[in-house]
């Protein structure tokens, strides 16, 4: 058991390694296409692009600008200063405002992290099992009409669904059983606390809805390839002759061995969990990090820009390490490769 416990030791620390250099040269990069980019922040507030026009701004005035969002200095020593306060989590201030931009992300980010973290938990309720139902009733009619139920579903623009919903469901000549858009009821604040959490929740049904009905498809198909290719090897065969029975066969020698590609999922979904999605918070007028960000990219808000970017390539290396060591969990043999 020691000998396993310094081993995973090794590993994790080996991945702990490759993420610091890693994240390095993601924001180094990140920075400097946002640096080199043509026309910055002052020229386009200034309503020039390259040079000042007469009467729109001093040169005074806009190399004071300049220097008060650090563009006056070399790109190297911009990114070093950025990337100094970055690592205490001092992101600066939005240039649209002149708001922390800790504040922005501060009141975004929960509302994406549950409307994210909801879609996620109903994907996959849903979706692993109806891929192993699937696996077990292989080529058959229940399998044919959950593969093509699935399929008509994935195949739906999302916008186009957003917007049935709304018709349908919200409202105009039909049924008025959810509310058009928005987060909170008018009378929000009159609520007791169980009232305003409900009152949330009836807010994210559509959006709910809308972000989960296309991931049935892909996970579900997806966990029922990983399992059909399980179920095939030859020690599942064994186990099988062995007198085990087919649900211990399939929930504790199958459905294991057919995590790992699973995991390798998961570890995309975190940045997601950040990211939020534009068209869905567009329409549903919700204002989680979807809409931050493309309203910081209009705006050329850098400082924004680049908090965003900066966590959600955190979070995706954060992602890795979790599916590594998750992998290092359900697979033992992982750690014994890495270590040799």
């Amino acid at each position: 058991m020691e000998g396993q416990a310094v081993k995973m030791k090794y590993y994790i620390l080996k991945r702990i390694l490759i993420i610091i250099p890693t994240f390095i040269g993601i924001t180094c990069i990140t920075y400097l296409m946002i640096r080199l980019a043509p026309g910055d922040y002052t020229s386009l507030r200034a309503g020039v692009e390259g040079e000042l026009k007469a009467g729109s701004l001093s040169k005074e005035i806009f190399e004071q600008e300049k220097k008060l969002y650090g563009l006056d200095k070399p790109v190297i020593v911009g990114y070093a200063e950025w990337f100094y306060k970055t690592v205490k989590l001092d992101f600066g201030t939005s240039r649209k405002d002149g708001r922390k931009v800790i504040s922005h992300i501060a009141d975004a980010l929960p509302i994406t992290l549950a409307l994210n973290i909801l879609s996620i938990i109903i994907v996959y309720i849903i979706s692993i099992p109806l891929g192993i139902y699937s696996s077990i009733k292989k080529d058959t009619v229940q399998d044919r009409i959950i593969s093509l139920t699935l399929f008509l579903l994935y195949s739906l623009p999302s916008f186009w669904v957003a917007l049935l919903l709304l018709k349908y469901l919200s409202g105009g000549d039909y049924l008025n059983l959810f509310p058009l858009g928005g987060l909170y009821s008018d009378w929000f604040e009159q609520l007791n606390l169980f009232q305003k959490a409900m009152d949330i929740l009836w807010h994210l049904i559509l959006p709910v809805v809308t972000l989960t009905y296309g991931g049935f498809a892909f996970l579900s198909r997806y966990t029922r390839a990983t399992m059909l290719d399980v179920i095939n090897q030859q020690y599942i065969i064994t186990a099988r002759a062995k007198g085990l029975s087919e649900q211990k066969v399939l929930f504790v020698h199958a459905f294991r061995n057919s995590l790992i590609p699973l995991l390798t999922l998961m570890a995309t979904m975190l940045p997601g969990l950040l990211g939020g999605s534009v068209i869905v918070e567009s329409i549903f007028s919700i204002p989680g990090m979807g809409m931050l960000a493309f309203e910081s990219i209009l705006s050329r808000d850098i400082p924004i820009i680049m908090a965003i970017t900066s966590i959600s390539a955190f979070l995706t290396l954060i992602g890795i390490f979790l599916a590594d060591i998750m992998y290092a969990i359900a697979d033992p043999r992982i750690r014994l490769e890495a270590k040799q």
